[in-house]
């Protein structure tokens, strides 16, 4: 069952290499949620408006530590305007 795992909170684009996605989560907030590069995911940026890709990358700073903003990327290709900030990060089911 699809669920919800977080919010977009700002957008990156880094050129040749995609969008990295900030979410409104730390790394130590992200409880039970599991996210691994190759998942499939859906941008929720509406009821009715689902973009469906994947993450390519898991993004973190140096140095690490748990109280940083989970980041992600995703294919190139995808923009900042179409991951509106306010988005809803979602699980797809294999």
């Amino acid at each position: 069952m699809p669920t919800h795992m977080f919010d977009v909170a700002e957008t990156f684009d880094i050129a040749g290499r995609g969008l990295v996605i900030a979410t409104n989560k730390t790394f130590a907030t992200l409880d039970d949620v599991v996210v691994r590069i190759g998942d499939s995911i859906a941008i929720r940026r509406s009821a009715a408006d689902d973009l469906l890709t994947s993450v390519v990358g898991i993004e973190h700073c140096d140095p690490w530590t748990p109280e940083r903003i989970f980041a992600f990327l995703v294919p190139d290709g995808i923009t900042k305007s179409d991951v509106p900030i306010g988005s809803q990060i979602w699980s797809v089911d294999p």
